[in-house]
């Protein structure tokens, strides 16, 4: 970032640092003995890909509260080999720093996979400071998912078709699971036992249409024992590459959006079965798009859950919208509302009361978040963010760590 526009975001830091220990000075007590008193807060995290950092904003009030960066030791690989290949990945691909983001349950440490640097970093949420990194066997570090407890990070190793289990406690690699090709999503059940994993498919020997599914590898959803980092059935082959999905409280039916389709898939993730399709209509930008031309094969990016499991928010990628799909009772899926939002939306997260859908559009004209209102479903807040806005995480962090991060500035 340029010396301004860390000055700038300095002093943001300050003056936020500021207005929060005054509401805490206005409530009569120390500041430490009212954290420990006081509700956590809620907030949203984004992870940018393209300047490295990560915003802290507050869910409620939309407002940024903070930055993190995530490169503090520099924008090249750590890793030798990394650093031999690094600068073909960069030329062909540009530059991913932060892929994905995943918070230890209490608050304390931000985990970042940070992309073509082919590691995950850990971060104190108290002093942003960069407490350890680990390398990944792979060019790419990409998803990741955290376990319950805190106690294991699960990641994406994208061109080894595998997931590295990482022990949060001593930082090292604990177990690997084989995967279909390109292991990309990652997510928990709702009960905790089981971790699916979906495959993208080896995108470079891609030779996909609209029309033509793409005939690049094994495109796997598979669910893993957590405890014994082994598979609990056979792989399900979805034919397409598995881009992000929600799965319904009572973990049966999986919500799933496929390379290429601008639609969304109703899916049992046990019995392997599609139960149902919505085909979304193309508008905007995507009817001038070519399918080869779709970023990163992605028509749809994106799917988040209202909390009574009646209402989808999905990103659409090429259209520059987002589509809310009502679920209700059951019943087939429809289409309920079409909401512009910023160019290239890329994900979608449900706030922690549940009241909105976060949508981060990462287009060059963007750099942005929208904020959707399940009850209204209309756009209520639009955000700014770093650069190239990847993924988003909305969780609660107590007060005193998020007091002292802002007074630790970025």
């Amino acid at each position: 970032m340029g010396r301004s526009q860390g000055r700038v975001r300095r002093r943001a830091a300050r003056i936020t640092a500021g207005v929060l220990l005054g509401v805490l000075l206005v409530a009569g007590a120390h500041p430490a003995r009212v954290a420990a008193t006081t509700p956590p807060v809620d907030i949203l995290l984004v992870g940018n890909s393209g300047d490295g950092t990560v915003d802290i904003i507050d869910a409620r009030y939309f407002t940024r509260l903070g930055v993190l960066n995530a490169i503090p030791d520099g924008s090249t690989p750590r890793d030798p080999v990394q650093a031999a290949i690094y600068p073909t990945l960069v030329a062909k691909l540009g530059v991913n720093y932060v892929q994905d983001i995943a918070l230890s349950p209490d608050g304390e440490t931000l985990y970042v996979s940070r992309g073509y640097l082919g590691d995950v970093a850990a971060f104190s949420m108290r002093s942003h400071a960069l407490l350890w990194r680990l390398q990944i066997h792979s060019l790419r570090a990409d998803h990741m998912e955290l376990s319950p407890d805190g106690t294991r990070l699960w990641v994406s190793a994208l061109t080894s078709n595998l997931v590295e289990v990482i022990d949060t406690a001593t930082h090292q690699f604990t177990g690997e699971v084989p995967t279909g090709d390109w292991p990309h999503t990652l997510a928990f059940s709702p009960d905790g036992r089981t971790v699916y994993g979906g495959s993208l498919g080896v995108q470079v020997l891609d030779t996909a249409t609209s029309q033509t599914p793409p005939s690049d590898g094994r495109h796997w959803l598979e669910a893993i024992d957590p405890q014994t980092m082994l598979l609990q059935r056979p792989p399900c082959e979805l034919g397409a590459g598995i881009r992000p999905f929600a799965l319904t409280p009572d973990g049966k039916t999986m919500y799933l959006q496929l390379s290429y389709y601008n639609g969304i898939v109703a899916y049992d993730p046990v019995q392997c079965q599609t139960l149902g399709r919505l085909d979304l209509p193309l508008q905007g930008r995507g009817t001038q798009i070519a399918p080869h031309d779709y970023p990163n094969e992605a028509a749809q990016h994106g799917v988040a859950m209202s909390p009574d499991a009646g209402t989808l928010c999905l990103a659409g990628t090429i259209d520059d919208d987002v589509e809310m799909v009502s679920i209700a009772g059951g019943r087939p899926m429809t289409l309920s509302r079409v909401i512009p939002v910023g160019q290239e939306p890329a994900y979608a997260v449900t706030s922690p009361d549940g009241t909105y859908c976060f949508v981060s559009s990462r287009g060059a004209t963007a750099n942005t978040v929208s904020v959707i209102s399940y009850g209204t479903q209309s756009e209520v807040a639009r955000i700014p963010t770093g650069i190239h806005p990847q993924v988003e995480l909305a969780t609660r962090v107590p007060w005193d760590v998020l007091l002292a991060g802002a007074s630790a500035g970025s």
